[in-house]
């Protein structure tokens, strides 16, 4: 469910570093104008910086009219956008989207396959694009699949993925997925779930983020379970959750958790790791009758992420502010071990 929030305030965040400079018609096409010209500015600032910083050339293309085989426009259009072409090898992804045809595909350049192999690319259009679309939310569904494509290349930074190239001259070999759409179908319903029981106020800080993380590895999107501050639930009622973010975020807290440290203040508690694993961001409790429960509210009022996904502070006016007192901060708010 973090992702929901991560999407909202990463993309705020990641203005801060700018790309005014940038030539937008590298990264969208959208000849109908399909877009608002908000949430086209959004995804042409957020590509320049993932080609600028994470050296991924990502392309939308939203199609004005029906198109009988998607994957073959893929690959024409890959070839001729040369997507990889500014990137240090073949690194690019095209998102093709058919809103007449009601298809959408990703198309995956050579240099990315292994990071991006068919099957993940299928999970993300069916568990994350999917239902952004259903829900009529095409802007913010197409961040957040590219969200959750930086988090998977983030993953696999420092696992030697090897460099290929362009093969015969060409960037893409057909890689990808397709799937179908239906733009403003209808929203998924968030059902109250059977378990919801299970999933009280705990009488520690890390007893509710452990509930917390068997929620997510259960797909479970009730907004009322008592593990959330009432706020919270308010928030998670108006906000789409997909598998997708749930997976990704399960996978997140199940690498880091063992290293979490604890600290209260009151009625309120901060759940934080080590300062190097930048995108492992704090998660912040409030005691309450019945035990602790998360402020998914306030963390997604006062916490940012740039287009790497660390985190960082939009603010420093929020009242848990006691649990940093460790560490220093930038002028964007992001952290840093304070020096000897």
């Amino acid at each position: 469910m973090r992702n929901g929030w991560l999407l909202v305030a990463g993309l705020l965040g990641m203005m801060l570093f700018g790309c005014a400079g940038e030539q937008r018609d590298r990264f969208v096409d959208d000849p109908a104008g399909v877009l608002s010209a908000a949430a086209r500015t959004r995804i042409e600032n957020y590509h320049a910086v993932l080609l600028r910083d994470c050296d991924i050339h990502f392309h939308l293309t939203l199609l004005p009219k029906a198109e009988a085989d998607i994957d073959a426009k893929a690959v024409r259009l890959f070839e001729a956008y040369r997507l990889g072409a500014k990137t240090r090898a073949a690194r690019g992804v095209l998102l093709l989207i058919d809103p007449q045809g009601k298809q959408a595909r990703l198309e995956i350049g050579y240099d990315l396959e292994g990071i991006f192999p068919d099957g993940f690319v299928a999970a993300i259009e069916r568990e994350q694009m999917v239902p952004f679309f259903s829900a009529g939310k095409l802007g913010p569904g197409i961040e957040a699949t590219v969200e959750l494509l930086v988090a998977r290349a983030a993953e696999w930074k420092d696992k030697g993925e090897g460099e290929k190239g362009s093969v015969a001259g060409r960037y893409s070999g057909g890689a990808g997925a397709r799937t179908p759409i239906a733009i403003g179908s209808g929203a998924p319903e968030k059902a109250s779930s059977p378990e919801a029981g299970r999933f009280t106020a705990a009488a520690e800080p890390l007893l509710t983020l452990e509930k917390y993380r068997e929620a997510l590895s259960l797909r479970i999107k009730d907004p009322e379970l008592g593990i959330f501050t009432p706020e919270t639930r308010r928030f998670f009622r108006q906000w789409l959750v997909t598998d997708a973010q749930q997976e990704n975020e399960f996978r997140a807290l199940s690498r880091n958790l063992s290293v979490a440290e604890v600290r209260i203040s009151g009625a309120r508690a901060v759940i934080s790791f080590p300062v190097v694993q930048r995108q492992a961001a704090p998660y912040f409790l409030q005691r309450g009758s019945e035990g602790w429960m998360l402020d998914f509210a306030g963390m997604s009022r006062w916490i940012a992420f740039n287009h790497n996904n660390q985190w960082h502070f939009k603010t420093f006016d929020h009242p848990y502010r006691f649990a940093f007192e460790h560490l220093t901060f930038d002028r964007h708010g992001f952290p840093h071990e304070k020096a000897p």
